[in-house]
């Protein structure tokens, strides 16, 4: 009797030896564990050159650390004392930094602080002083960040400089890029396609779209000289800060528009397109079976955008004839906004038949689009109306030199 109850009392220990065993793994699976890497109390010398060591954290023997968030108010750039707070599910820890009203080495920087300068316009740098404590010069090892400077906006340029001892002081100067039209520019030529053929298997109506096809073979010629030139396929949203003297581009940039949505276009030119690897517009008319053009023929190099859903017809008498400039504003905006839907994109707009008003201009702002094009000849540039840009038309039988001198930044020459 007594061993029958030794048994069930050691086997009693050892469920509860195992039942504790489970609990503290299931504890340890489900909780996380945050410690501190480096000192938890910090001193710093004014501008001295930090880099936060950081945390870790493991939860089931799994690390975790880039779960962590954290929350600081250090400013290095003055005495105080600053908390840098670590924080993950429940927990939280913190290291205390002490910065010191001494700076060594010491760097001085010059000129105003923030310094504004126009988008486009050469940086001229005021200039800086550095030394060690023992007065001996240190600008000539002063390293400065430079950001690039080719968008509006503030961002910041980092000064470091060390001593022989290896102590490191950081400064930034503030820096405000304002918006500028004024700066000279090659321009940014926006293509205006249509159809495209294989002259393998020639359309019945090639000889009657007014030069507006181009061949396979030569659209991707052109496409690929592109390519083998390094030019920029900027996003709508970037031509809108470029004709708005918020952006630089590259010299060499470019935008490749096909007009209509036309089977020829979907069926041969996205192809192209797709080997080459080149992005592309296609203005899309949504009415009829636009709508099931945008879904089927859906293309990484290809963004759809409106040339209207029913305004690609005559009633005008504008220009051309086109309706949009005839019809009454809610008309007009419904057919807008169905054709925002359908393109699932408000970025860009193209005239039907290139005709447009004050009133047509001011119908697409209220709609939202950030850029139109029109069929007017010439280069984008800053200053220009981002809803009223010029095109450079590309017609059928252009040879490849052609092409080139259409889009090339002047001055220059293909190699």
């Amino acid at each position: 009797m007594k061993r029958k109850k030794t048994k069930i009392i050691v086997i009693g220990l050892a469920l509860l030896v195992i039942l504790a065993g489970a609990g503290i793994f299931a504890y340890y699976q489900t909780q996380y564990f945050l410690v501190l890497n480096g000192d938890k109390n910090v001193e710093l010398n004014l501008c001295q050159t930090f880099e936060d060591p950081g945390a870790a954290a493991k939860k089931g023997g799994k690390d975790v650390s880039s779960q962590i968030q954290i929350k600081s108010d250090l400013n290095l750039e003055k005495p105080g004392d600053y908390t840098i707070t670590y924080t993950l599910g429940n927990l939280d820890i913190e290291r205390h930094i002490t910065v010191k009203n001494k700076m060594d080495p010491v760097l001085r920087l010059k000129g105003k602080d923030p310094l504004n300068v126009k988008l486009g316009e050469e940086f001229q740098e005021p200039g800086y002083t550095a030394e060690d404590q023992n007065g001996t010069n240190l600008k000539k090892r002063v390293k400065v960040d430079m950001p690039d400077l080719k968008k509006a906006g503030k961002t910041e340029i980092t000064y470091t400089v060390s001593d022989d001892s290896g102590k490191s002081t950081t400064v930034t100067r503030q820096i405000n890029v304002q918006p500028n039209t004024d700066y000279q520019t090659p321009g940014l030529p926006i293509c205006m396609y249509h159809y495209v053929y294989d002259r393998n298997d020639p359309p019945d109506d090639l000889n009657h779209r007014f030069g507006n096809y181009i061949e396979a073979h030569d659209l991707e010629e052109e496409l690929n000289w592109l390519k083998s030139e390094d030019y920029y396929f900027p996003t709508w949203q970037e031509v809108r800060d470029y004709v708005d003297g918020k952006l630089l581009l590259p010299d060499k940039s470019i935008v490749l528009c096909f007009d209509d949505g036309a089977k020829s276009f979907l069926k041969v030119g996205i192809p192209v397109l797709e080997k080459c690897q080149v992005p592309a517009t296609c203005f899309m008319i949504t009415s009829g079976d636009g709508a099931k053009k945008v879904k089927k023929y859906q293309s990484q190099y290809v963004t759809y955008q409106s040339h209207s859903d029913n305004m690609h017809r005559p009633g005008g008498n504008i220009g051309h004839g086109g309706i949009f400039t005839a019809l009454p504003r809610e008309e007009a905006l419904e057919d807008l906004k169905a054709s925002i839907e359908k393109c699932g994109n408000s970025d860009a707009f193209a005239y039907p038949y290139g005709d447009y008003t004050q009133e047509c201009r001011n119908i697409l702002e209220e709609a939202g689009f950030l850029c139109a094009v029109t069929t007017e000849s010439g280069k984008a540039r800053p200053g220009m109306d981002p809803l009223l840009l010029p095109r450079v038309r590309m017609s059928m039988g252009q040879s490849l030199q052609r092409f080139q001198n259409m889009v090339m930044p002047p001055g220059t020459s293909a190699e």
